[in-house]
C-alpha cells in the first residue's frame, strides 16, 4: 500500500472509540466502535473467535485506517467489535487470575451471547441501529445462539469460518483457562502445515505488528512465566461439543438472514460440512455460502481479505434488499 493511500485511509475516517457495557458482577465488556459522521442507520458487529481479541481480528489495521471494521465503516455502517470478558479490553473474571483447575471454563457460548445481547442493546436498543451480526470460529456459536433466542433483533447473521459438526472432535476443555506465548499463535496463524510450500497467504502487517499486539492485549499474571498469555477456555470447551453435534442453541429457531463464508484451505469446516450445516436453518428467508479459494481459517488477516470484505458486504446488501 503506498504512503498516500495510507494517509488517505487515516483521514478518511473518526478514531476507533471504546465503549464499556456492564456485565454484571463488576465485570464490563469493552465494544470498539468507528462511528462514521452524518446519519447513519446501520450497524456492522464483529465478534471474535477464540484466541484473541477484536482489535487483533476485525479491528487489526494493516495500515492507518485500513481494517475491516475501517471497510464497513466506509461504507456507512457504525463499524464496533466486541471483546468477550477475558479477552481484550473486556475485564477478566476472577477465575482467570486463579489456577486453571480451580474453575470452570471462562465464557462459555450462553455467557457470550448475553455479552452480544448486551451490544446490541447498545446499538439497536438505544441508537435505533439494524445490527448486522459478524462472527468469526467459536464466535460463530454464541451469535448464532443470540439470534435463536431473539427473534427479529438482527438485521443479518454472518457467520465466518463457522464452527460445524465433523464428525469426529476432541476431549472439551475443563480447565478455566489455557496459555499460549503469542509467537506461537502467530505462527498457527501460517497454516504452513496446510498450504503448499509455495504459498503464503498472511499479511506482512501481521508478520510485522500482530504478535506484539497480541503479547499486550493480555495482562501477564505473577508466577507465570512472562510470556506466557492466559486465554479464557469457554471456547475451546464448546468447540468440540458442537463438531461432535451437540449445539447450545437450535438453528430452526433462527429467523434472520445467514451467510456462511469461508477459505478453500480453512481447516475448521468445508463444503459438505458447510451445506449440511446450513440445511438447518431452516426458518432463515435467506442462506448464502460462499468459499473463497487461496484463504485459511484466519482469511481476514490474509492476502485475499478483501474478497470476503466484499462478500460479506454484498450479502449484508443482499439482505437488505429482501426484507419484507
Amino acid at each position: 500500500m503506498s504512503l498516500l493511500l495510507a494517509i488517505g485511509l487515516a483521514a478518511a475516517l473518526p478514531a476507533t472509540h471504546t465503549y464499556y457495557l456492564p456485565a454484571g458482577e463488576g465485570q464490563r465488556v469493552a465494544l470498539h466502535c468507528i462511528e462514521p459522521e452524518g446519519h447513519v442507520r446501520q450497524a456492522a458487529l464483529f465478534v471474535h473467535g477464540a484466541s484473541f481479541p477484536t482489535m487483533l481480528a476485525a479491528g487489526f489495521e494493516f495500515a492507518p485506517g485500513d481494517s475491516w471494521m475501517g471497510f464497513m465503516a466506509r461504507r456507512g455502517f457504525v463499524s464496533c467489535g466486541l471483546d468477550f470478558l477475558g479477552f481484550g479490553a473486556s475485564t477478566r473474571p476472577p477465575a482467570m487470575a486463579g489456577a486453571a483447575d480451580a474453575a470452570k471454563p471462562v465464557t462459555r457460548a450462553p455467557e457470550a451471547a448475553r455479552q452480544i445481547a448486551l451490544a446490541v442493546e447498545e446499538l439497536r436498543g438505544k441508537r435505533h441501529l439494524d445490527v448486522h451480526l459478524i462472527a468469526h470460529s467459536w464466535g460463530t456459536i454464541p451469535a448464532a445462539e443470540y439470534a435463536a433466542e431473539h427473534p427479529g433483533t438482527l438485521a443479518s447473521l454472518t457467520l465466518f469460518g463457522p464452527v460445524v459438526p465433523t464428525g469426529a472432535a476432541d476431549k472439551p476443555d475443563t480447565t478455566a483457562w489455557w496459555s499460549i506465548t503469542a509467537q506461537q499463535r502467530y505462527q498457527q496463524l501460517l497454516f504452513e502445515q496446510v498450504l503448499p510450500k509455495d504459498l503464503r497467504l498472511i499479511e506482512p502487517a501481521v508478520t510485522q505488528r500482530w504478535a506484539a499486539a497480541f503479547d499486550a492485549s493480555v495482562p501477564k499474571v505473577r508466577g507465570d512465566a512472562a510470556d506466557a498469555l492466559r486465554i479464557p477456555s469457554g471456547p475451546v470447551a464448546d468447540i468440540p461439543q458442537v463438531q461432535g453435534g451437540s449445539y447450545p442453541y437450535d438453528p430452526a429457531r433462527i429467523t434472520t438472514p445467514v451467510f456462511a463464508v469461508y477459505g478453500d484451505y480453512d481447516t475448521v469446516v468445508n463444503d459438505a460440512q458447510a451445506a449440511d450445516f446450513l440445511k438447518r436453518f431452516s426458518a432463515s428467508p435467506l442462506v448464502w455460502r460462499l468459499r473463497i479459494d487461496h484463504g485459511t481459517h484466519v482469511m481476514h488477516l490474509e492476502r485475499y481479505r478483501h474478497s470476503l470484505y466484499r462478500s460479506v458486504a454484498a450479502f449484508i446488501d443482499a439482505a437488505e434488499e429482501a426484507k419484507p
